[in-house]
């Protein structure tokens, strides 16, 4: 199956809840995406649902999720086979984009051969990823492209905005902004405790604590460090375990971003989100150190006729660790009221 590109490679292909796995080049940078759909996965029924949608003018309806830094995109997997598995399977492709990722070669290499990616490098890699799906969803018998629903976590709201702001006329009907961090970050508590951490110098000792640390303990015992540490539960535990704290070079970039996004996520661009609040629906949390309340109280009284909700079940800035259900629903449900799936 082609994803983005004939060089995509397929690592795992399962259904319902489980997504198929893949690494794509995408104009040079390799890729990890997660895929939900019967249509993909079901090759026997391909034609027959295309031959339905045909008759039913039906658009393909691409469900294209941003996570949050890190981009370690298996957090997310609960969450979105949940929203997969309640969007009336079969007529909607569920699609989860990380950040860029690195085969064994490139984590072996010379550290100063290995690149550290900038928020404005993920933004214009997520707008490439979104040119890609575009071009895989448009067909010569139907040549107005797929519709997309963008859904951004923390940093990825800011980033489904510009890319927004860069494909006005790429059939982008909704975004769902969760736990976003839109304005100041810097400014914000964790910003202000943690920005020390950003810099260079931090960000090397880190990785090469955590190199060290994997080395001494071997993944049994560094994942059972992260309970002690986190309380966090599976399946999130593994993926921190297996996953984040897997290479220096992967925090190191988590941290590099995050410096950069300090730097860059300053004021509120009020123009630009009162010209398209028609396709936003906000969403934050009430004990958030990366989002406190006043950037949703802000939001509404700039905007008092948007969808801006205010979180009354305690989900935490990192929902996919123990709220992806509830989230989940709350999406589900705007996916219904907006009329999409049909």
């Amino acid at each position: 199956m082609t994803i983005f590109d004939s060089n995509s490679t397929l690592i795992t292909e399962l259904s319902l809840r489980q997504p198929s796995e893949f690494i794509s080049d995408v104009d040079g940078d390799l890729t990890d995406s997660r895929w939900w759909s019967e249509i993909e996965l079901e090759s026997a029924n391909q034609q027959v649902n295309r031959d339905d949608n045909k008759k039913n003018n039906k658009r393909t309806l691409v469900f294209f999720m941003i996570p949050g830094n890190p981009g370690v995109i298996d957090y997310y997997t609960p969450f979105l086979g949940r929203v997969f598995e309640e969007c009336q399977r079969g007529e909607c492709r569920v699609v989860v984009v990380g950040g860029h990722t690195w085969d064994t070669e490139s984590l072996s290499s010379s550290p100063n051969d290995q690149k550290l990616y900038t928020l404005k490098d993920q933004i214009g890699h997520k707008i490439k990823c979104l040119d890609k799906l575009r071009e895989k969803f448009t067909t010569s018998e139907d040549e107005r492209g797929p519709r997309f629903i963008l859904c951004g976590h923390s940093i990825g709201a800011f980033i489904c905005s510009e890319i927004l702001r860069a494909r006005p006329n790429h059939g982008i009907e909704q975004i769902y902004a969760l736990h976003p961090t839109l304005q100041h970050i810097a400014n914000t508590p964790n910003g202000k405790k943690l920005r020390l951490l950003f810099c260079e110098r931090s960000r090397n000792l880190a990785a090469s604590f955590i190199a060290s640390v994997r080395w001494l303990l071997g993944p049994t015992k560094l994942k059972t460090l992260v309970w002690i540490l986190t309380w966090q539960s599976e399946p999130a535990l593994s993926v921190t375990a297996d996953k984040l704290l897997s290479h220096g070079q992967i925090l190191k970039n988590a941290l590099r971003m995050a410096e950069t996004e300090m730097m860059e996520v300053l004021d509120l661009d009020q123009e630009f989100y009162q010209a398209n609040l028609e396709k936003y629906v906000f969403y934050f949390g009430k004990n958030d150190g990366w989002v406190p309340v006043e950037h949703y109280e802000d939001l509404v009284r700039r905007f008092p006729e948007s969808k801006i909700y205010l979180c009354d079940e305690g989900t935490k800035h990192a929902f996919v660790v123990d709220h992806s259900e509830i989230i989940a629903g709350k999406v589900v449900s705007w996916i219904r009221e907006s009329g999409l799936l049909g």
